[in-house]
């Protein structure tokens, strides 16, 4: 798993999600969703979405059967429901490393 110094995404309402590190198949990620939740660390799974819904990133539609991440934590959280679109989050992570390439 790489750790990430730290990776953040803003959703929809204020939502801010920070990626803390990361692999192929597994997120921990940092969910602050303000008057509902928030979670400092939590796991998350990549998986093929159960349902149709929207990306908390991008508010992309997702349809059954898309990859993405999804909490991967039980008993469920309160943001259970919530995916992120593994598309999405690929083309972050990939401007981060160009970032951190062209750094260098």
């Amino acid at each position: 798993m790489t750790t990430l110094e730290c990776l953040p995404l803003m959703g929809a309402d204020g939502l801010r999600i920070e990626i803390l590190e990361h692999s192929d198949t597994t997120l921990i990620i940092r969910w602050i969703e303000p008057g509902r939740c928030h979670y400092g660390e939590q796991r998350w799974r990549r998986r093929s979405a159960h349902s149709s819904g929207t990306c908390a990133v991008s508010r992309r539609k997702i349809r059954r059967g898309d990859a993405v991440f999804k909490p991967a934590e039980r008993p469920a959280p309160a943001n259970a429901s919530a995916m992120i679109a593994a598309e999405v989050l690929e083309h972050a992570l990939a401007a981060e490393e160009l970032e951190h390439a062209l750094a260098a």
